[in-house]
């Protein structure tokens, strides 16, 4: 199954609110977000053994067919057996622990012990060196423990125990004298000293000596489980005792149950979990000596397993008993409750879990024996969605459309589709309900709420036109305004979904079929309503009817929003002045759609437009013809869906907007979207049209089909960055990952968890890959980076969470990365890495050297070549002078051919000689024997 974000929400019968007095469960179906990975998401295999964490925030999987390290995003894997080319080095892992260095021990399947070397990224031998420890096996139930000094101990069979330590300078071995003593458990007390379970009791290591101390306690008991609540130091023998001691007390029998614990731990409220050979678990309570047997009903027990597991998170306590079952324990009811894992119900996973890990963030791992991996994110609900008519008999009783909200009298006024306005105060307590005009008329279907200068609401009702509410010492005063087929200036229609008031003082009505109505006063002090049908002959005909909403502008425009696209109107001179948006010339910086849903004006007065199938648009600047030009966002740009709902602002300016059931926050200057869904609270619930607004306060309504959801901004931050956990995660050269573990690579250290890389070469490029591993924030956390020397302002990161670079100059530059959530951007987590680039080769240093060589051999090339010339002419004059000397002139007359040939040889043998510098016709004798 490829990688699976099941939106399909699991309901997990996880019960957490209890009602006290008489221990009466009561259940609140608790909805969590399923994820199943498996080896076609990356996963080097389906069976897994073990699932741990660093601190950085990695998920660690042990595997039948290697390592991996999940980020959230992708796997790396690690080869293990034949296939890694490490000499003993078996494919299973079956056990993981992390050391004080994020160091990664495993423990292979047939005992011996690697561990991964996060400096170099390789899985390396802790043993190296030491003479047969190819032969050194770990009990199959011996846990390898880690101090908080960052050793590592661990039990060797008829070896004894080792302290193993690994830094900077390698591998530090050290072998602790046990004597005939076997080792079973290892624990450390609050004054850090290390205690050991043996066969013969408990016994302190003696560091500086290294070894044992002869004196222990219970050495007539085989010890098989060690724990501490931080003070005491509990422990499990073979005959079934459960035992603690403590410095300064005498030690005591806790429980003697009789059979052998296989299983040992103590909670933060002080009960004693413990399990033997048999099935499930149990939980004692040291108090009262009181001894509970939880079990559930397995369909596909697991019996290799040897004592249950336990550990706490997320405030309870989690079970993973022996032989299956998994579940956490509820205090109140004193039970161990199944989690999402009741075999009554089919489609719930398996209560049979080979691993598991628990988060305190709100993520659980799984691995069960269906096999793969399992992530479970509980849903939080920070973003609760509430009811103004509890256990209704109507849908529309919650059907919330109609939202204002009062600044002045910080009064919130929301309306359901059953005709009734629920007044509520600044702390959302319910003040008022009206549900009829003045006259005793009963309001219909309330679509949109908003109010005047003078201090009035305008109700727009789907069926009944606009009532005017007026708040009054006794209550409210409340006038409708209607169609009247007899009164030609009465409203065009009763469809009415929203108004606005002019600078004038006029009310503009959106009517649906009926256009835009403008309701102002005649010289009576009566309210007319001027529309289409009487004073606006050139409003569009038969076009521009179906208005759901409109706004004003900055200017004093009257924007409607239509079905057919945007009217911008006003009143100028007593005339209603119509224009229609038109099209600017760059059609791309247009609407993508004339179905427009909502309109909201911020507070720099640019006008925003949401529409159905267009996504979200708002005004930039005017084309050289007047028109206005848009920036458009879609699902290219981040949006969940282009079916924009309703849009409001926070007091930051950032853009609040709802899709059809997601909710969604943009900052328009950083363009940066975040989504809110599931995992928040927001459910499938639909959302309203037009229905949402800003509360002095800072929260944020948004009206829905059921309900309405409460957005506190306050419980969306974080309180540090480094809850975020960012990491870089990779580096990457033309687009490969740079790890000393892959043969052939350039680099032998591991360049994510280095402060400085350096690169080969100037002109190839470099990548980094980043990613926050806080699994339950992951989805909505922003990313910012930034080359310190090179960019001038910081680069929005995409979906790939990747910063890519090529060609950057030679110098030392910061790599800088931010994560940070949109609602708290100054509480950001950040990372820094130096990058040297080089100068291009042609300038190295390696080119200076070759160009000094070179010119070296050329200089060197010259002389050999200066040195020949002047002895071959050195030579030439010797054998002239000889001749000359020698000779007489009848003896050259009468071999003159001899003579030429001569010459012809000397003058061939002077390579930079002309034939007339030999003087072979400078004679003024008679040179005719030279013919």
């Amino acid at each position: 199954m490829t990688r699976t974000y099941f939106k399909t929400k699991l309901l997990i019968l996880l019960a957490l609110l209890l009602l006290s007095g008489r221990n009466i469960l009561r259940a609140q179906q608790l909805q969590a977000s399923l994820s199943h990975y498996s080896t076609e998401d990356g996963l080097p295999s389906n069976a897994i053994a073990n699932l741990t964490s660093d601190d950085y925030g990695y998920l660690w999987i042990s595997t039948w067919n290697g390592i991996s390290r999940f980020d959230g995003y992708h796997f790396y894997n690690y080869k293990t057996g034949i296939a890694s080319g490490i000499r003993g080095l078996h494919n299973r892992v079956d056990a993981m622990i992390i050391d004080q260095a994020e160091n990664v021990w495993l423990k292979m399947y047939d005992g011996r012990m690697f561990v991964i070397n996060r400096k170099t990224d390789r899985i390396e031998d802790p043993l190296e060196g030491i003479s047969g420890h190819e032969q050194y096996h770990v009990d199959y139930f011996f846990t390898p423990y880690v101090t908080t000094t960052s050793d590592v101990l661990i039990s060797y069979d008829d070896i004894g125990l080792y302290k193993l330590r690994l830094d900077r300078n390698g591998f530090k071995q050290d072998l602790i004298t046990t004597g005939n003593l076997r080792v079973n458990a290892v624990v450390e007390g609050y004054r850090n000293d290390i205690w050991v379970g043996t066969d013969k009791g408990v016994h302190r290591i003696n560091m500086p000596n290294l070894s044992l101390e002869r004196k222990g306690y219970f050495e007539d008991e085989h010890i098989t489980r060690l724990a501490t609540n931080g003070y005491n130091i509990f422990v499990g023998t073979k005959s079934g005792k459960i035992l603690q001691f403590s410095y300064g007390q005498e030690p005591t029998l806790v429980k003697d149950f009789g059979r052998e614990i296989t299983g040992l731990y103590v909670d933060s409220h002080g009960l004693i979990w413990f399990s033997d050979l048999g099935d499930g678990a149990y939980r004692l309570n040291p108090k009262t000596g009181d001894v509970k047997f939880f079990t559930q009903r397995v369909t596909a027990p697991e019996f290799t397993s040897r004592g249950a597991e336990f550990g706490e998170s997320l405030g309870v306590v989690w079970v993973r008993m022996n032989h299956g079952g998994y579940g956490y324990y509820d205090r109140d009811t004193d039970e161990v409750n199944y989690f999402h894992n009741d075999p009554v119900n089919p489609w719930n996973l398996s209560n049979t879990v080979n691993a598991r890990l628990e988060m305190n963030e709100g993520v659980i791992w799984e691995s069960t024996i269906r096999r793969g991996l399992e992530k479970l994110e509980v849903l939080k609900r920070t973003i609760p969605r509430s009811f103004l008519v509890n256990e209704a008999t109507s849908t529309l009783a919650n059907e919330i459309r109609a939202m204002y909200h009062d600044k002045k009298r910080n009064v919130t006024l929301l309306g359901n589709k059953s005709g009734q306005i629920f007044v509520f105060d600044g702390n959302m307590n319910l003040k008022n309900i009206i549900t009829h005009d003045s006259k005793g008329q009963p309001l219909s279907r309330p679509y949109g709420i908003s109010g005047d200068a003078q201090g009035n609401y305008w109700v727009s009702d789907k069926d009944n036109g606009v009532y005017k509410i007026t708040p009054t010492r006794s209550g409210y005063d409340i006038i409708n305004f209607r169609h009247n087929d007899k009164d030609p200036y009465s409203l065009s229609a009763n469809s009415a979904y929203l108004t606005v008031e002019d600078r004038q003082g006029n009310i503009w009505v959106a009517t649906y079929g009926g256009g835009v109505n403008v309701l102002r006063k005649d010289k009576n002090g009566r309210y007319i309503a001027l529309h289409a049908k009487n004073v606006m002959k050139h409003y569009p005909h038969n076009a521009y009817m179906k208005v759901r909403t409109i706004a004003m502008d900055d200017e004093g425009n009257i924007w409607a929003g239509t079905t057919d696209g945007i009217l911008i109107m006003q009143i100028r001179n007593n005339n209603v002045v119509i224009e229609t948006l038109e099209t600017p010339e760059d059609i791309e910086k247009g609407l993508m759609s004339n179905d427009i849903v909502c309109l909201a004006r911020d507070n720099q007065g640019v006008m925003w437009v949401g529409t159905n199938s267009g996504g979200l648009s708002r005004t930039t600047t005017k084309d050289k013809n007047g028109v206005w030009q848009f920036e458009n966002y879609g699902i290219e740009q981040g949006l969940p869906s282009e079916e924009i709902h309703s849009i409001t602002f926070d007091d930051k300016g950032n853009v609040w907007f709802s899709t059809d059931h997601i909710l969604c926050s943009f900052d328009a200057q950083k363009k940066i979207i975040s989504t809110f869904s599931n995992l928040e609270g927001v459910d499938d619930t639909m959302m309203s049209e037009g229905a949402a607004i800003t509360l002095s306060n800072g929260n944020i309504l948004f009206g829905t089909l059921n309900g309405y959801y409460t957005v506190d901004r306050k419980k969306l931050m974080t309180k540090t960055g480094s809850l975020l956990k960012l990491r870089i995660t990779d580096f990457l050269i033309d687009g490969v990952i740079q790890t000393p573990r892959t043969p052939g690579q350039a680099y032998d250290y591991y360049v994510p968890e280095s402060k400085s890389v350096k690169l080969l070469q100037q002109d190839g490029e470099f990548s980094f890959r980043f990613a926050a591993l806080n699994y339950q924030l992951q989805h909505r956390v922003h990313y910012q980076y930034k080359l310190e020397g090179y960019d001038e302002d910081w680069q929005n990161a995409g979906k790939d969470r990747m910063a890519t670079y090529s060609n950057v100059p030679a110098g030392t530059y910061k790599f800088q990365v931010k994560a940070f959530l949109l609602e708290s951007p100054e509480n950001y987590d950040m990372r820094t890495i130096e990058v040297i680039v080089p100068a291009s080769f042609l300038l190295s240093s390696k080119a200076i050297w070759t160009y000094l060589i070179l010119l070296t051999i050329l200089a060197l090339t010259a002389l050999w070549w200066y040195q020949r010339r002047l002895k071959n002419g050195n030579g030439n004059a010797n054998v002239n002078a000889n001749l000359n000397a020698n000779g007489n002139e009848s003896e050259l007359t009468e071999s003159g051919d001899v003579l030429s040939e001569d010459i012809k040889l000397d003058v061939d043998d002077a390579p930079y000689a002309d034939v007339t510098e030999v003087g072979m016709f400078e004679s003024e004798g008679d040179d005719s024997h030279l013919k």
